[in-house]
């Protein structure tokens, strides 16, 4: 193919898309990063990759393309396999992990029901008369986010692929309802096809063309706390529905974060975080995080006298379904999206990575992208209060039913 494709966007996503563009022999790619590769939102991603159900075969993607893609680039990415315990502490929590443990065994994956006492051989931290049960899979990990983005790009480099730093997009251009080029500081790029990877600034660049995604930025935390006993770097991740929280090993310490119910969106449209906000954080927020930290002290109590290390308050783009945005944007020819990953993009990249590739040359679709189309929510998110109200409730999304 002879068709020009700009990526914009240069975290893990957009590093991602490119190495698959690449590895289908879909052009002449470039890909344009405003500051540098894996600013924004990558860099302070906690780095977990888990299984889910509904998305068994987008998973298992991930954990073969992560090992593919770090032997391609010859580089480091941190990955290793650790499962993850889902704690439950109400029987009716234990009764769905139970329905979950049948699915995982006709996918295959191994996968393990847990007491209360048994959970301690994984987990030393726990109380164990503070759950009912768990449930232990294979299937879950962890990797360096920073670094699994500088794979796809050394990978994607030595395929061919043109990586510009510190190149902002000031616009998408278009002629006859087609993509025509971007303009950048780095001035005029011609493109055939344009494919939008910018995270919380998607949404922004796209608002000139009239196209209002489907999208929001929210306020995103976890901790890192130390330990006088560390950790083994292999414990497997937790996630206790719940108590909305999650977390895993970290240099010998627990990093433990929430999926917020009620969490606060930032002020997008109006400049925040400003187009220079790169490898910088939000202002702590206990207010807001305290009453899941108390959760966590519950179910680990050597947490509670232990030192926090480090707060994280790092913004994540998140959509009113959960579920990311991805595919052609149908009002311009050649124009795409891959946002909105629902903090979840180190998960997901792989698997988005392969979708777009597929969608961009044509190919059969590996993954069906009917539920990830960029305007199934029509013209509801030009609405703004709606759509912050929406994707307020939306990080907790996934465990809703249990606290019903």
């Amino acid at each position: 193919m002879d068709q020009r494709i700009v990526i914009v966007g240069g975290g893990v996503i957009g590093t991602s898309i490119a190495w698959h563009l690449a590895r289908a022999e879909a052009g002449e790619i470039e890909l344009v990063e405003r500051d540098k590769l894996g600013c924004g939102t990558t860099w302070h991603s906690a780095g977990n990759v888990i299984w889910f159900s509904h998305r068994h075969d987008e998973i298992m993607t991930a954990f073969e393309t992560i090992e593919r893609v770090a032997k391609e680039a010859d580089q480091e990415t941190g990955w290793i396999r650790t499962g993850r315990t889902f704690l439950a502490r109400s029987e009716k929590t234990m009764a769905w992990f139970e329905g979950q443990a049948q699915i995982a065994r006709s996918l295959g994956v191994e996968t393990r029901l847990l007491k209360p006492k048994e959970v301690s051989a994984y987990n030393p931290l726990i109380a164990s008369d503070a759950i009912v049960g768990a449930w232990l899979v294979s299937a879950a990990g962890r990797v360096n986010p920073a670094d699994l983005t500088t794979a796809y790009a050394r990978a994607a480099r030595r395929r061919g692929v043109t990586i510009r730093q510190d190149c902002a997009v000031h616009g998408i251009e278009t002629l006859g309802g087609m993509v025509a080029g971007l303009a950048t500081s780095q001035g005029q790029i011609d493109a055939d096809i344009v494919i939008v990877a910018a995270g919380l600034w998607s949404r922004r660049l796209l608002a000139p063309l009239g196209i209002a995604l489907g999208q929001w930025g929210c306020e995103h935390f976890y901790i890192i706390q130390r330990l006088t006993r560390e950790l083994p770097r292999a414990m497997p991740s937790f996630v206790s529905p719940d108590d909305s929280i999650y977390g895993r090993e970290e240099v010998g310490g627990l990093l433990f974060g929430c999926f917020d119910a009620d969490a606060l969106t930032l002020d997008l449209d109006h400049g925040a975080p400003a187009d220079g906000f790169a490898f910088s954080l939000l202002n702590e927020n206990w207010d807001q995080f305290g009453p899941y930290a108390e959760r966590a002290f519950d179910l680990f109590p050597a947490l509670r006298e232990a030192p926090v290390h480090r707060f994280v308050n790092g913004p994540e783009s998140f959509t009113p379904d959960g579920e990311p945005l991805i595919g052609p944007i149908a009002s311009i020819d050649g124009l795409y999206v891959a946002s909105a990953m629902n903090s979840g993009g180190v998960t997901l990249s792989a698997p988005v990575g392969e979708l777009v590739a597929d969608l961009v040359t044509g190919a059969e679709p590996r993954f069906d992208p009917k539920p990830y189309a960029p305007d199934r929510f029509a013209d509801k998110p030009r609405d703004e209060a709606w759509l912050r109200a929406e994707v307020s409730a939306s990080p907790s999304g996934h465990y809703r039913s249990l606290h019903d």
